[in-house]
């Protein structure tokens, strides 16, 4: 196996995983802006924090 790892196939190998990594990367960020929105009265980050403060 490593007798046939030669730099071509090796340049080929990076290249195919940097593709992949991008398709996964641009399918996550549709599904994260394509997503529905919580409803106006969901309570945010800042009002759950200001309830643990007391």
């Amino acid at each position: 196996m490593l007798q046939n790892l030669t730099p071509e196939f090796f340049d080929l190998l990076i290249v195919v995983v940097i593709i992949f990594g991008i398709a996964f990367a641009v399918v996550r960020l549709y599904r994260d802006f394509t997503r529905p929105m919580p409803p106006e009265n969901y309570p945010s980050l800042e009002d759950t924090q200001e309830h643990d403060r007391h």
